[in-house]
């Protein structure tokens, strides 16, 4: 019995020897672990499902690496040779295998509705169509224009609301969110930026999606608080701007680019700005209408330019956005029609604020009302229909020298109070009281 006893506590005592060996055998050892890409780029051969064929695509389209790929819009990639399926997939691919692209959401395209294939998203496309425009343009816009019926155009649509954005209500609190979480960016004039000051948000200047009208007589300086903006809205987050591009349409060959040059001069020196004026001018993308349906079809090109460069443009000026209605829609007997016509066209300004978060600014041009005998007698052109349009609608008037007037003639939330500015070679500044 003593002799089993002694056996077993020898066992005992080898099986310990056996486990310390092992444990220090593990100890020595490294412990292999399950290979990790690490969050960097990688080449985009390397990808899964990247063959010689498509990766000779890329290397065409000079895209090398797996972040040139997902920065690259869908239509950039389908113009190189690459289907939208094919692309979808190896973004798919490429945001499974690298951690910075995990929350990577894939842009909407028309063939994720049910109902349009391949060949009929492609011609839709050729023609400006995107599935933010067929969302929200009305039935009869989409048959005119796109030759989509109109049963099959509301079917797209349902499919939109029901199937793609599930809930189209939401709450005022989330709306306040949105505004709160929303960009602005500076005038580059102090007086301006104080004139637009929201008290809740405690910001001023231009907020982006939002829509604005400024009018008043000749030289009061509308378009240069324009040419202004179109330079601001490019400044760094850190200096006031968005770091955004901006869109020129000119229909009174009022843009002028030594204006822009002396504007850029002057941010540079104050703001310690390093982009140059070249840099500057050549992120104004700049068009000229000479007719009213030059107008409205620059603003359509724009609808799915747009969409193709999103979050590219912070701002679209129209200087001015009534001349040529007024000049080709003469007499009385034009004046409904040209007051439809401009309310098509407006809402399709409205569609790319809404639609692309790009603040749209516009001139108006004013008329003397001849039976108003008291107070002043200016009101904007384009009566109620751009009067109902615009956000935020100011009135510019002279004053003393190069000073001027702006007042907030009409907004939902700002009171209506008045500011000076100057214009001066160096562009628009703030005014001394």
């Amino acid at each position: 019995m003593a002799r089993k006893k002694a056996d077993k506590t020898e066992e005992v005592e080898e099986v310990e020897e056996i486990d310390e060996v092992l444990e220090e055998t593990q100890e020595e050892l490294p412990v292999e672990k399950e290979p990790q890409i690490d969050d960097t780029d990688i080449d985009i051969k390397s990808i899964p499902g990247v063959g010689p064929k498509t990766a000779k695509i890329f290397e065409e389209g000079e895209l090398s690496m797996a972040s040139h790929v997902m920065t690259t819009s869908l239509g950039d990639l389908e113009a190189m040779g690459l289907t939208r399926t094919a692309a979808k997939k190896i973004r798919v691919t490429i945001s499974e295998i690298i951690p910075r692209f995990s929350n990577f959401v894939e842009e909407l395209s028309l063939e994720d509705i049910e109902g349009i294939g391949p060949t009929t998203a492609k011609g839709l496309r050729e023609k400006g169509l995107n599935i933010h425009l067929l969302e929200t343009l009305p039935l009869r816009e989409l048959e005119d224009r796109y030759g989509i019926t109109k049963n099959s155009a509301e079917k797209y649509q349902d499919f939109i609301r029901t199937e793609i954005r599930k809930d189209v209500f939401t709450t005022g609190l989330q709306i306040l969110k949105n505004h709160e979480n929303t960009p602005y960016f500076t005038f580059g004039a102090e007086s301006l930026d104080k004139l637009t000051t929201v008290e809740h948000l405690g910001e001023g200047g231009v907020k982006l999606g939002d829509t604005y009208e400024f009018f008043g007589e000749f030289r009061t300086g509308k378009s240069q608080i324009c040419h202004q903006l179109c330079v601001t809205v490019q400044l760094p987050p850190e200096l006031g701007g968005v770091g955004r591009k901006s869109i020129f349409l000119d229909t009174e060959g009022t843009f002028s680019p030594t204006r822009i040059k002396s504007i850029v001069l002057r941010l540079q020196e104050e703001k310690g700005w390093k982009k140059t004026t070249e840099e500057v001018l050549e992120d104004i993308l700049y068009a000229r209408a000479y007719n009213s349906d030059s107008q409205q079809s620059l603003v359509h090109q724009l609808m799915s330019r747009c969409n193709e460069q999103r979050e590219e443009f912070g701002v679209l000026v129209l200087d001015s956005v009534t001349a040529h209605f007024r000049a080709e829609y003469a007499g009385r007997g034009t004046l409904a029609e040209r007051q439809q016509t401009i309310n098509r066209h407006l809402s399709d300004l409205a569609r790319i604020a809404d639609t692309y978060g790009i603040a749209i600014a516009v001139t108006n041009q004013v008329q003397a009302n001849p039976g108003q005998f008291f107070g002043d007698p200016t009101k904007a052109v384009g009566g109620n229909v751009l009067g109902h349009w615009a956000t935020h609608r100011f009135y510019l008037r002279k004053s003393k020298g190069e000073k001027r007037v702006i007042r907030v003639y009409d907004s939902p939330v700002l009171p209506e109070t008045e500011g000076l500015f100057l214009i001066t070679p160096k562009g628009v500044e703030t005014a001394e009281e």
